[in-house]
């Protein structure tokens, strides 16, 4: 693709983003200050604190974008760069912050030296901001074959900085999709890794409440520590579990993170 037609793209992505979210205005409303009053709906209050925010046209120029790359240290896939560059937004994660106010808050908060230095591009953090998401640059400029990774942020912290390797990072990494405009459609339509999380975690919980009667997680709790009841819970997963291609070792991590649900 071009680079006109990467800007297209992402025009498009951001209308149709921004009137899905919209359809519940909670969803893109935020305590926006004096400095981000170009991002103001039209209809907004100035005396509330909380604002409902509108896309607003992005005219970022080349410059800045060259300081960006400096700052960060690799030059930008024309993908991303589209993506940064065609329209102002406060998407939260993850898409990414990108105000009229503060440019490329998304990548910058998302950036890190080592990920860059063993080929890949931090851009943005998962929804719950426990992983850094990456562009994969090895296959560059073949931007279609650049997969879109992700790491656990805590994993860094075992690696010393300056003797870290490429092939110890790719271990870490859990790939996430195809390239940058699959992850973005996928988030579109709901089919991405957070969304499918999240409908699999309340799939889930409807079967313990409704098959086995939980209904907070201390009743849960006491019957997992007990083997045969472990058991049968898996065994009544299986369908979900096979749904959403979840390995045995993720459901058991999902059963654990269910304490910290809100769903119960």
């Amino acid at each position: 693709m071009t680079y006109v037609e990467y800007q297209e793209y992402m025009r498009n992505f951001f209308e149709q983003y921004y009137q899905k979210l919209s359809q519940n205005e909670i969803c893109v409303t935020l305590p926006l200050e004096e400095d981000e009053k170009e991002m103001w709906s039209d209809d907004a209050d100035p005396n509330e604190e909380w604002k409902k925010w509108k896309l607003v046209p992005a005219m970022i120029p080349d410059e800045e974008i060259k300081e960006l790359e400096r700052e960060i240290g690799v030059e930008l896939p024309l993908s991303l760069k589209a993506f940064l560059t065609v329209t102002h937004h406060c998407f939260s994660d993850p898409i990414g912050y990108n105000s009229a106010a503060e440019h490329f808050q998304g990548v910058r908060n998302a950036w890190n030296p080592v990920l860059v230095r063993c080929g890949y591009l931090p851009f943005v953090w998962d929804k719950e901001c426990c992983f850094i998401r990456c562009i994969q640059l090895k296959n560059m400029p073949e931007e279609e074959k650049c997969g879109i990774y992700q790491i656990d942020h805590e994993e860094l912290f075992d690696f010393n900085e300056d003797t870290v390797t490429s092939d110890e990072i790719d271990q870490c990494m859990k790939f996430v999709s195809e390239n940058l405009l699959t992850y973005l459609d996928e988030i579109l339509h709901d089919r991405d890794r957070d969304s499918l999380c999240e409908a699999s975690q309340k799939a889930v919980l409807r079967v313990l409440k409704e098959k086995f009667g939980f209904q907070n997680y201390d009743e849960f709790s006491d019957k997992i520590d007990i083997d045969e009841e472990f058991t049968k819970i898996i065994t009544a997963l299986k369908p979900i579990q096979e749904q959403y291609s979840i390995s045995d070792e993720d459901l058991e991590e999902m059963l654990w993170g269910l304490e910290y649900s809100a769903d119960w």
